[in-house]
């Protein structure tokens, strides 16, 4: 064979397979989307990733099966995930923890750089500083104060090790200059319950698993975590206006693919959570729940938000020396 007959060969060959792919990108999804969440239901990822699914289905006329599997820090998921068929099949939604794993634990069962395709970012969303009712604080000075006259004396809960309510809390107690004591749970649900019944002093935690309770009076919001205050509590100062300069914390939500998904099937979907974004349905539903839709980020942009967010906090837990409990 000559090496035009060859080049001929190879440059059909690769046409061929554009053309599958499109047509692969075309009729999917063929079968039911799985969607994993590494938490417990009834939190923030269990939330947008349900919101998720059920637009997938209403899409595409397919089912949409979320899957929660807690544990580890959301490690048992994510690895999961990493061993799936890399078929546009398998979905995960990740937070913070994704980006913090890396530096908290010394070993990973897979490759947090090389065993994903980025996909999408599905919301964004405040964390708001809550504290039982019987906590002597009204404010985040007298938070401060307090919890410096008796170091590691006041107990902060969150939904497990490397969580959103787990850094958010982290990133405060850095910046503060103050030493709490770190609760973990299995999910924000049981986190959410003890701090309600006065086991734990206070938390972090997204507007999605706390909100409703400030507004009952069942928790006492001090402050909310993003550098501009929410729509949901107008009346909440940031932490940076109480009194913690340079503090600044979104939880973020992303949803990601093992590695070698198609392209043209990755892209597909990115371009259809950009349009749920845009709908008046999806994004008051969102704004119900305290977040905002992000502005829209290629599978490229998610895996360099993913990157920078994984150095920033690489930082804060070696600075703040942050271990597993």
């Amino acid at each position: 064979m000559t090496p035009y007959v060859r080049t001929v060969l190879l440059l059909l060959g690769l046409a061929v397979s554009g053309v599958l792919l499109a047509q692969g990108a075309a009729s999917y999804p063929e079968k039911p989307i799985r969607i994993l969440i590494p938490f417990p239901p009834g939190g923030a990822a269990d939330t947008f990733g349900r919101l998720v699914g059920q637009k997938f289905t209403d899409l595409w006329g397919k089912a949409t099966l979320v899957e929660n599997r807690p544990g580890a820090g959301g490690i048992i998921a994510t690895e999961a995930t990493a061993k799936s068929a890399p078929d546009g099949y398998t979905f995960l939604v990740v937070t913070v923890g994704h980006a913090v794993n890396p530096s908290l634990y010394a070993k990973l069962p897979y490759d947090t750089a090389h065993d994903f395709a980025p996909v999408a970012m599905i919301a964004l969303l405040p964390n708001l500083l809550v504290v039982h009712p019987s906590v002597p604080a009204n404010t985040v000075a007298e938070l401060i104060a307090l919890a410096k006259s008796k170091p590691g004396g006041l107990k902060y809960a969150s939904s497990g090790n490397a969580t959103t309510s787990h850094m958010a809390a982290a990133l405060l107690s850095s910046l503060a200059g103050i030493e709490l004591l770190h609760v973990p749970y299995k999910g924000a649900a049981p986190a959410v319950q003890d701090l309600l019944a006065g086991r734990v002093d206070l938390m972090l935690d997204p507007t999605v698993s706390v909100g409703s309770f400030v507004k009952q009076g069942r928790v006492r919001a001090l402050a909310v975590t993003t550098a501009k205050r929410t729509p949901l509590l107008p009346e909440l100062p940031t932490l940076a206006e109480a009194g913690v300069p340079g503090y600044e914390f979104t939880a973020w939500f992303l949803l990601l693919a093992p590695a070698k998904v198609p392209a043209d099937i990755v892209a597909k979907v990115n371009q259809e959570i950009a349009k749920f974004g845009a709908a008046g349905d999806y994004r008051q539903r969102l704004t119900n729940l305290g977040a905002e839709v992000a502005a829209p980020l290629t599978p490229a942009e998610v895996g360099e938000f993913i990157a920078r967010e994984a150095q920033r906090w690489g930082k804060v837990v070696k600075d703040a020396n942050i271990r597993v409990e």
